[in-house]
Protein backbone atom coordinates (compact mmCIF):
# COMPACT_ATOMS: atom_id res chain seq x y z
CA UNK A 1 0.00 0.00 0.00
CA UNK A 2 2.74 2.46 0.90
CA UNK A 3 4.71 1.90 -2.28
CA UNK A 4 1.68 1.97 -4.52
CA UNK A 5 0.36 5.25 -3.06
CA UNK A 6 3.67 7.04 -2.62
CA UNK A 7 2.48 10.32 -4.14
CA UNK A 8 -0.90 10.35 -2.37
CA UNK A 9 -1.73 12.52 0.67
CA UNK A 10 -1.23 10.81 4.01
CA UNK A 11 -4.94 10.94 4.93
CA UNK A 12 -5.78 8.94 1.79
CA UNK A 13 -3.08 6.38 2.56
CA UNK A 14 -4.37 6.00 6.12
CA UNK A 15 -7.95 5.62 4.91
CA UNK A 16 -6.71 2.78 2.68
CA UNK A 17 -4.62 0.95 5.29
CA UNK A 18 -7.04 1.25 8.24
CA UNK A 19 -9.53 -1.36 6.89
CA UNK A 20 -6.67 -3.74 6.11
CA UNK A 21 -5.24 -3.37 9.61
CA UNK A 22 -8.68 -3.73 11.20
CA UNK A 23 -9.37 -6.95 9.28
CA UNK A 24 -5.94 -8.37 10.00
CA UNK A 25 -6.25 -7.63 13.73
CA UNK A 26 -9.76 -9.09 13.91
CA UNK A 27 -8.58 -12.27 12.21
CA UNK A 28 -5.54 -12.79 14.43
CA UNK A 29 -6.95 -11.30 17.67
CA UNK A 30 -7.69 -14.68 19.23
CA UNK A 31 -4.68 -16.36 20.75
CA UNK A 32 -1.21 -15.20 21.69
CA UNK A 33 -0.56 -12.52 19.11
CA UNK A 34 0.21 -9.46 21.25
CA UNK A 35 3.95 -9.64 20.48
CA UNK A 36 3.20 -9.74 16.78
CA UNK A 37 0.72 -6.87 17.15
CA UNK A 38 3.35 -4.67 18.78
CA UNK A 39 5.74 -5.41 15.90
CA UNK A 40 3.06 -4.57 13.30
CA UNK A 41 2.04 -1.40 15.16
CA UNK A 42 5.64 -0.15 15.24
CA UNK A 43 6.14 -1.08 11.56
CA UNK A 44 2.99 0.81 10.46
CA UNK A 45 3.96 3.86 12.52
CA UNK A 46 7.41 3.84 10.91
CA UNK A 47 5.90 3.59 7.42
CA UNK A 48 3.47 6.47 8.06
CA UNK A 49 6.27 8.63 9.48
CA UNK A 50 8.46 7.81 6.48
CA UNK A 51 5.60 8.71 4.13
CA UNK A 52 5.18 12.06 5.88
CA UNK A 53 8.92 12.77 5.80
CA UNK A 54 9.26 11.93 2.11
CA UNK A 55 6.25 14.08 1.25
CA UNK A 56 8.07 17.02 2.86
CA UNK A 57 11.40 16.07 1.21
CA UNK A 58 13.09 15.39 4.54
CA UNK A 59 15.24 12.52 5.67
CA UNK A 60 14.71 10.26 8.63
CA UNK A 61 11.50 9.09 10.21
CA UNK A 62 10.48 12.19 12.17
CA UNK A 63 10.42 10.51 15.58
CA UNK A 64 10.52 13.89 17.31
CA UNK A 65 8.41 15.70 14.73
CA UNK A 66 5.33 13.43 14.81
CA UNK A 67 4.40 11.90 18.16
CA UNK A 68 2.38 8.73 18.63
CA UNK A 69 -0.67 10.58 20.00
CA UNK A 70 -0.56 12.89 16.97
CA UNK A 71 -0.53 9.92 14.58
CA UNK A 72 -3.50 8.27 16.29
CA UNK A 73 -5.55 11.31 17.30
CA UNK A 74 -5.00 13.68 14.40
CA UNK A 75 -4.48 11.28 11.49
CA UNK A 76 -6.91 8.70 12.90
CA UNK A 77 -4.52 5.79 12.34
CA UNK A 78 -5.95 2.43 13.45
CA UNK A 79 -5.00 1.83 17.10
CA UNK A 80 -7.14 -1.03 18.39
CA UNK A 81 -4.55 -3.81 18.58
CA UNK A 82 -6.19 -5.93 21.25
CA UNK A 83 -6.00 -9.65 21.82
CA UNK A 84 -9.33 -11.29 22.58
CA UNK A 85 -9.40 -14.15 24.99
CA UNK A 86 -12.77 -15.77 24.35
CA UNK A 87 -14.10 -18.35 26.75
CA UNK A 88 -13.52 -22.03 26.24
CA UNK A 89 -15.55 -23.51 23.41
CA UNK A 90 -15.48 -27.00 24.86
CA UNK A 91 -16.27 -27.83 28.46
CA UNK A 92 -13.25 -29.28 30.29
CA UNK A 93 -13.40 -33.02 30.94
Amino acid sequence: MFRRHRSQPVDRVISLINPVLRGWVNYFAVGHSSECFSYIKDWVEKKVRRHLAQARKRGGFGWERWSRPWLYDTLRLFNSYRVRRDGLKVAPA
